[in-house]
């Protein structure tokens, strides 16, 4: 149950219906600016398996694990924004719950690097998991450098090996994707699973959640921009 806690906190309230479908989008998408502020959007997107998500939102459990009510996933995203709304160097923080596809947002802007990584720090406190322990950014105004310093968690695979065989399967088709912005051209990155934009202002990367979970693949960057 901690995986996609793990994986997006922020939209823990879903994770019961996305760990049994399986089929899901995890995208996060931030916009720095030169002087490091910007914003950062997170979708959890179960679209795919709409069909079956109502359905186990009819149900109260599946194999142990609590399904949210519509009023449940409301309440904890409410809880999320209040805190965030309180967070220093955190504003316009926005989130829409879609019940038809069943797709949930949270976006904010943050001041500085800082406040970026007093978003996850505050989500961490706010869902009691250990997110800033192994995530976190950091950016040189000067040098026009971004950093995303990940450090993978032998725990997450553990905690997935716990699910039956049938609904581990089932996150083949499950991808989390994260997209980086700038306002400057990117001179070049390190991470050899993404990639430049087309327009060198942003930096792509999509991997199956499995390998965010075993962790064969790293979310770690470093990203020099022209001056």
């Amino acid at each position: 149950m901690k995986i996609v806690k793990r994986i997006l906190p922020l939209l823990i309230a879903f994770f019961g219906c996305s760990l049994l479908t399986g089929c899901f989008d995890l995208v996060e998408q931030i916009d720095m600016k030169r002087n490091g502020s910007g914003t950062i959007k997170a979708t959890l997107n179960l679209s795919k398996s709409k069909t079956k998500v109502a359905s186990l939102m009819r149900l109260k459990s599946v194999n142990g694990i609590t399904i949210p009510t519509e009023a449940t996933v409301k309440k904890e995203m409410e809880n999320a924004v209040k805190t965030l709304r309180t967070t220093n160097g955190i504003s316009n923080v926005q989130y829409s719950l879609d019940f038809t596809n069943y797709i949930a947002t949270l976006s904010c802007d943050f001041k500085s690097i800082q406040a970026l990584n007093e978003f996850s720090s505050t989500l961490s406190k706010q869902f009691k998991v250990k997110l800033t322990s192994y995530n976190s950014y950091a950016f040189n105004p000067s040098a026009q450098v971004f950093s995303r310093n990940y450090t993978y968690s032998p725990d997450i695979a553990k905690q997935f090996a716990r699910i039956p065989n049938d609904d581990r399967q089932l996150f083949k088709d499950a991808y989390y994707t994260n997209i980086i912005r700038f306002e400057s051209a990117v001179k070049s990155q390190v991470n050899k699973s993404a990639k430049v934009a087309s327009n060198s202002k942003a930096v792509l990367l999509k991997i199956p959640a499995t390998n965010l979970i075993n962790g064969s693949t790293s979310i770690a960057n470093t990203i020099t921009l022209t001056k």
